[in-house]
């Protein structure tokens, strides 16, 4: 009787949500755009009661609009019950285009996630998938979906970077469109690629992996198109926002991304990295990954039988180590430290965790930081070891924490909040430490800031004395800060196992801990054996216990590769003892690429022995590239280019990884240089004319890496810098960006000892460099060198050592036979290695640099390395003189100064024609560019003597005139003019075109506050300038650093001033009742 239900309840045309029940009475439906009517079949539960259909005319056929459609159901009992059912039927407009779904086959995320409403989204999927599949979804069948202007069911090929997918979404009726873009990125698969079109090769590499382009992004209005792999350029320009080869400044949009490029070069033909091997399959260079995967050639990471001869002489019965079971907080708290390491690129922010303070140090609220995990792990096997201190395993898992704690800082930059001052390397102590070094340099006559071997040698001098006169403690502090500066400036961690603080140490300390407990364990053996080769004259100890090792685990990869270190670095060698010592580093290196190339690859830990993040691998690396140069190993093995190769993609990977710039970050920086050097070596070892232009570009790269390095100065950078400049000069005499690259190279030569015999002839090449670099300009690059070359003492060096070749050549040659050319007589005639002249037509004669200073205590000297000395602490600028020193008068070269017309960037351009006349051709070819950079540097040569430094005054003004933005020419010039003129000087900085406040950098603040600290030594309180100056000081340095002038000039009762930099720096108009309390309390009004 009061049965009100429907028994059923359906509407043709679609389904309603949820499924039809009795108990729920609302419901939706979505028709599509075709549909105009639907029909509703309704049967009430009890045959007695009745419904009416609350919509239009009644009836069960339901004319639908567009949109929503809500149809009500009354039914009524036989007692007069009413219950009513709803249900909104919507049908989809024909003007609707959009996705409701969108995923890629293979399970690859998106980022974000789908919304309808988000248009733009990224995907990053394996190295080895050359196609995906986008499978989107439309609310209406007759929305028609296209993917890349095809059907969306075929799969999309990929690049081998960067591929832009567009899904375009048309509206049933045509009349609407909408496109989703998904940017689908192929992980970096870490091997060098080689081209089998030699132009590719030379197009498509990168200045700083040396490789192919990985996502290509190029430098806006570069001329030419400088281009860099995306990871590589945006690392580069964290440091500095310049070009690195031009060293131009960068602006707001200086980003553009090469698809087309990506595309081109990812069709290009390469050669399989396994050639070596006997591979000779030829592929497109996106088809790389996949080929990689499955290539016959690939090593397997397994050792042929004929090389475990020799082992299984030393083979031991006994068992290996027995794994006792680990503890679990304390891999728990491991696990949560490795999902909450940062990123590289990512950002953070105070309101969420943590911050970036100076120095790129991540620091953490305590608690909160991946350290913290870290440090937590630490204490739980430390109490293990406590209860269980015979237990070996515990020692050693104890040592892996604290080896990972040593990258968690030097590399991922992690620094707890709480222990920011106490850190050894916090700003504060450091910064205290670093003035020590100065000071103890200033003592023994190294004025302004030396280089590393001279603060290093200054250290060692006073370290000496205070022995002699018994001052044991501060002698013994003394070599505290020499180890610290070793530390800060070593190709590899030798340092830090030598410092007792360091946890490279103490993890050395507990894996000697884990071995004597369990000297048969081949693990324990492996990581005692890899650190003691870090120190110096335990070679011999760090031997031993890698062949023990591998006695007990002949075939263990890492065992090999660091038993052929161990045996490179003995006293005495046999050339079989060399040969296995190269089989086992190859073998290294082609576990690491089989196990790289394999789908079930994991990123490994830094602390791995075999990691593309450890520079004890690395180096090994490098190591078997200069024995392959050798031909040590015959048969199926790497040439050293290819090695070097590898090196170089490897590290460039690892260095763009780096959250901080620590000591890791360094050492992989040393090893991406020295990488870059071995390959310009080997290049310039061809005759082949068409290795000239790889020369060229390949020197003009490493330069740019060197000069934005974060390597602390010292000379054997300065050294490489100035070698591989005149490698340029030598392959393009006439290129006038690289005779001024080399007069920079030549001035920080003089800087790091303006005393030396050596740097009075640098000063002088110096200036002639930068002159012949001007002259140039608007010429040709073609042609003979300029005669300022010819003047140079390197270049007559060079020229005599060639003659002396080809005369040796010509006396060994048989009467009436043709002599050999004269660049295979040079080649055959010249040294290989590093230090030595350079061969064919690219040699070089450099002079060696001095020796290190001798260790402290048996302490190994850090390997010096030396760049041009910084302004400001901008890595690659020349050094500002000292104000407090005088100017030298030892050298003076001279100028005429003429007048130049504007221009900025230091590349080249082609042009169709030049009039004929002298040095000028009629044909196209490259012409030098005029540039701001050549005065620059030979502004400062000149400022370096006190005749020239009128002539160096007006290049600075005509540096200015043609590059307006660059800080260090005015910084420079005012110091040249403040002990004469103070006020020229005021109105030198005052020209300087600032931005609007709110988009200066620290360089324009000190541009700025320059300006106020000037006027108020001038006392020239109404001087414009003085009022913007502060505002713009204060806003971006904070009110602290001007509290100072702010209380002179409240002295001097300068109050309107006063209201009106408080008004501006707060953004508030002086009137505001606020600042009027505040004016009133300062008794300002």
């Amino acid at each position: 009787m009061d049965n009100c239900d429907l028994e059923k309840f359906s509407v043709t045309g679609g389904n309603l949500q949820p499924a039809f029940t009795p108990e729920v009475t609302d419901y939706k439906m979505i028709v599509e755009s075709n549909v105009n009517n639907v029909i509703l079949d309704l049967i009430t539960s009890d045959c007695g009661a009745s419904y009416n259909i609350l919509f239009g005319d009644g009836s069960s056929t339901i004319k639908l609009n567009d949109g929503c459609n809500r149809v009500e159901i009354e039914v009524i009992s036989e007692d007069g019950t009413i219950k009513k059912y709803c249900v909104e039927i919507t049908k989809l407009s024909a003007k609707i285009a959009e996705l409701s779904n969108l995923v890629l086959e293979g399970d690859f995320p998106l980022h974000p996630a789908f919304c309808t409403k988000i248009y733009e989204y990224n995907s990053f999927v394996t190295f080895h998938c050359n196609a995906v599949t986008l499978l989107p979804t439309v609310p209406d069948k007759n929305i028609n979906v296209t993917v890349n202007g095809t059907d969306g069911s075929q799969p999309v090929p990929l690049n081998f970077g960067d591929t832009v997918v567009e899904i375009t979404v048309c509206s049933a009726d045509g009349s609407n469109s909408q496109v989703y873009t998904v940017l689908v990125t192929r992980e970096l698969i870490p091997m060098a690629v080689t081209f089998t079109d030699g132009k590719q090769q030379l197009d498509y590499e990168c200045p700083v992996s040396l490789s192919a382009f990985y996502r290509p992004v190029s430098i806006n209005h570069s001329d030419p198109k400088h281009i860099f792999s995306r990871p590589y350029i945006e690392m580069l320009t964290r440091r500095s926002k310049v070009d690195p080869l031009s060293n131009c400044p960068l602006g707001d949009a200086w980003k553009v991304v090469e698809v087309d490029l990506d595309r081109e070069m990812s069709a290009a033909l390469i050669k399989c990295f396994f050639t070596y091997r006997g591979c000779d399959s030829v592929m497109k260079l996106s088809e790389l990954g996949s080929h990689s995967l499955v290539c016959p050639q690939k090593p397997t990471g397994d050792l042929d039988a004929k090389v475990r001869n020799w082992e299984k002489r030393r083979q031991m019965t006994a068992g290996e180590d027995n794994v006792d079971k680990l503890c679990d907080l304390a891999q728990d708290h491991l696990k949560h430290y490795r999902q909450c390491l940062p990123k590289p690129g990512m950002y953070y922010f105070a309101n969420q965790v943590f911050y970036i303070s100076t120095g790129d140090m991540l620091q953490y609220e305590d608690g909160q930081s991946p350290l913290h995990s870290l440090e937590q792990a630490a204490v739980h096997y430390a109490s293990a070891i406590r209860l269980s201190s015979r237990d070996a395993r515990l020692h050693f898992l104890l040592g892996r924490v604290l080896e990972e704690q040593h990258y968690a800082t030097e590399m991922y930059g992690l620094q707890r909040k709480i222990n920011r001052e106490r850190d050894e390397l916090s700003n504060a102590k450091s910064t205290a430490r670093q003035d020590d070094i100065l000071a103890v340099c200033k003592l023994h006559g190294f004025l302004g800031t030396p280089t590393t071997e001279n603060q290093l040698q200054a250290l060692d001098k006073e370290y000496q004395q205070l022995k002699e006169q018994g001052q044991s403690s501060k002698a013994d502090y003394v070599q505290t800060l020499y180890i610290w500066l070793s530390k800060k400036t070593g190709k590899d961690s030798s340092a830090a196992v030598q410092d007792e603080e360091s946890c490279v140490h103490q993890a050395l300390m507990k894996y000697l801990d884990a071995w004597s407990l369990s000297p048969d364990s081949w693990e324990y053996n492996l990581h005692v054996g890899r650190l003691l080769l870090l120190l110096e004259g335990r070679s011999r100890e760090a031997l031993q216990h890698l062949l023990s090792g591998l006695a007990l685990r002949p075939l263990h990869l890492s065992l090999r590769f660091f038993t052929g270190l161990a045996l490179l670095q003995q006293d005495q060698n046999t050339s079989e003892d060399t040969e296995k010592a190269a089989l086992f580093l190859q073998q290294g290196l082609e576990y690491f690429i089989s196990q790289r190339c394999n789908r079930s690859w994991v990123e490994q830990d830094p602390s791995d022995p075999l990691s593309s993040l450890n520079t004890q691998f690395l180096r090994g690396l490098l190591t078997l590239g200069q024995l392959q140069q050798k031909n040590t190993l015959a048969g199926q093995a790497m040439s050293a280019e290819q090695i070097y190769h590898t090196v170089a993609v490897l590290t460039a990977q690892s260095v763009s990884q780096c959250v901080c710039r620590g000591e890791v970050s360094r050492q992989l920086e040393w090893v991406l240089l020295d990488a870059h050097f071995a390959l310009l070596q080997r290049l310039i070892q061809q005759s082949e004319c068409q290795a000239k232009s790889l020369v060229a570009k390949r020197c003009q790269a490493l330069v740019a890496l060197i000069h934005l390095t974060s390597i602390a100065p010292c000379q054997e950078l300065l050294d490489m810098q100035e070698k591989v400049c005149q490698l340029a000069v030598v392959t393009t005499p006439r290129d006038s960006h690289a005779l001024c690259l080399l007069g920079l190279a030549q001035l920080a030569q003089y800087d790091n000892n303006p005393n030396s015999d050596r740097s009075k002839v640098s000063i002088g090449d110096a200036c002639l460099s930068f002159q012949a670099s001007i002259d140039l300009e608007n010429r040709s690059q073609s042609g003979g060198p300029p005669e300022q070359l010819s003047k140079q003492t390197w270049w007559q060096a060079r020229l005599e050592a060639e003659n002396k070749i080809a005369a040796m050549q010509s006396i060994s040659q048989p009467a009436g036979m043709k002599g050999p050319s004269d660049i295979s007589a040079a080649k055959r005639g010249a040294k290989q290695g590093r230090g030595q002249p350079g061969q064919g037509r690219v040699t070089v004669a450099v002079s060696k640099a001095s020796a290190p200073p001798a260790p402290i205590k048996g302490g190994k000297a850090a390997r010096s390395t030396a760049k041009t000395p910084a302004v400001r602490g901008r890595a690659g600028a020349a050094a500002k003189p000292d104000r407090s020193a005088k100017p030298s008068s030892s050298t003076k070269p001279q100028l005429p100064v003429s007048k130049f017309k504007q221009d900025c960037c230091p590349s080249t351009v082609e042009i169709a024609e030049e009039p004929a006349g002298p040095d000028r051709v009629s044909v196209s070819s490259p012409v030098n560019r005029r540039s701001h950079i050549s005065r620059l540097g030979l502004a400062r040569v000149l400022s370096r003597s006190a005749d020239t430094q009128d002539q160096a005054k007006l290049l600075y003004q005509e540096a200015i005139s043609m590059a307006p933005g660059v800080h260090d020419a005015y910084i420079e010039l005012v110091q040249l003019l403040e002990p004469s003129d103070a006020q020229a000087a005021v109105e030198v900085y005052c020209s300087f075109p600032l931005k609007p406040v709110a988009e200066q950098s620290f360089n324009d603040a000190f541009i700025t506050g320059e300006i106020v600290r000037m006027l108020m030594m001038l006392e020239l309180y109404d001087h414009p300038q003085l009022g913007p100056s502060l505002v713009a000081y204060g806003k971006v340095m904070g009110l602290s650093c001007i509290e100072k002038y702010i209380d002179i000039l409240d002295g001097k009762s300068m109050t309107k001033l006063l209201k009106s930099v408080y008004a501006r720096i707060h953004d508030r108009q002086e009137d505001d009742q606020d600042l009027q309390d505040f004016f009133k309390f300062k008794c300002w009004i």
